[in-house]
């Protein structure tokens, strides 16, 4: 979230070290704004902070495995590193919200999201991310579905020619580029598990920012108790508003390049650089 520059990880142990500080941090801050009036500040903030420690080793584990569908050129490591992550990512949710790590548990596939709710009993609840699914359809709609790639990947994969973004050198388009939770592939680079690899990375980071929509916990259980028409719709979605925010500190990182055909220097393009290409 600096306005500075910041390095990419150059070792595993940096990588590891930075997604544990990540999730520790955002989860400790999510639990206090989670925290009943009773609650100890410093045992909340304490255990927010621990949990979403291993969360966060989780997630730098997904991305390792991620990493490997370009080592070992096979896209079915998505699959692994979408449970592993889902699990990290669901243990920082439950640290944000103030919740014992093992109270939920969720998993993403694509705009869809499954959620273990196993608290008291279990139970399994079906949501759709809204905005995820919107830039999907959109995708669907500009683009062609890669139903092969998409089963062994674990995300919508879609292929194209010419890919529109305003910050590649490229007159053909990028490589590929992710929206959300799906990802479209040039098909100059069908060939190029690198590329598949970096845009799934660039998944997980979206993912990354989940953490964030707890911290609207308190003030969403008000709407829905003073709303029927809120407290319907809210079965059926999970509203991922941290697409504004990872997207906001995304361009944030361009921006702040002189050059804007540089974009590929911003943190979040180095990092995807350093888990697929290493």
């Amino acid at each position: 979230m600096s306005a500075q520059s910041l390095r990419s990880q150059n070792n595993y142990t940096e990588a590891a070290l930075f997604n544990i500080g990540i999730g520790s941090v955002f989860s400790g801050i999510g639990a206090v704004i989670n925290k009943e009036p009773q609650e100890r500040f410093g045992k909340v903030l304490f255990k927010g902070m621990a949990q979403g420690a291993l969360g966060g080793y989780l997630v730098f584990e997904s991305k390792v495995i991620a990493g490997r569908i370009a080592k070992q050129e096979n896209l079915t490591y998505g699959w692994p590193a979408k449970f592993v992550n889902s699990a990290g990512t669901s243990i920082i949710e439950n640290a944000a919200s103030n919740r014992n790590f093992w109270e939920q548990w969720n998993l993403n596939i694509g705009f869809n999201r499954i959620e273990f709710h196993t608290k008291e009993r279990l139970q399994v609840k079906y949501k759709v991310q809204p905005v995820a699914m919107f830039l999907t359809i959109s995708n669907a709609i500009n683009y062609s579905i890669d139903l092969k790639n998409s089963l062994k990947i674990g995300e919508f994969v879609f292929t194209g020619n010419k890919l529109k973004s305003s910050f590649s050198n490229n007159p053909e388009g990028p490589a590929g580029q992710a929206s959300a939770t799906s990802m479209v592939i040039n098909r100059e680079y069908l060939n190029d598990y690198r590329v598949y690899a970096h845009e799934l990375i660039h998944i997980l980071q979206y993912y990354d920012f989940n953490v964030f929509n707890s911290y609207l916990n308190k003030p969403l259980k008000q709407f829905k108790n003073g709303s029927r028409f809120f407290n319907k719709i809210d079965k059926i979605f999970h509203y991922d508003l941290n697409y504004f925010l990872f997207h906001s500190v995304y361009f944030a990182e361009i921006f702040k390049v002189p050059n804007s055909q540089l974009y590929e220097k911003n943190y979040f393009e180095l990092e995807a650089d350093f888990y697929s290409a290493n």
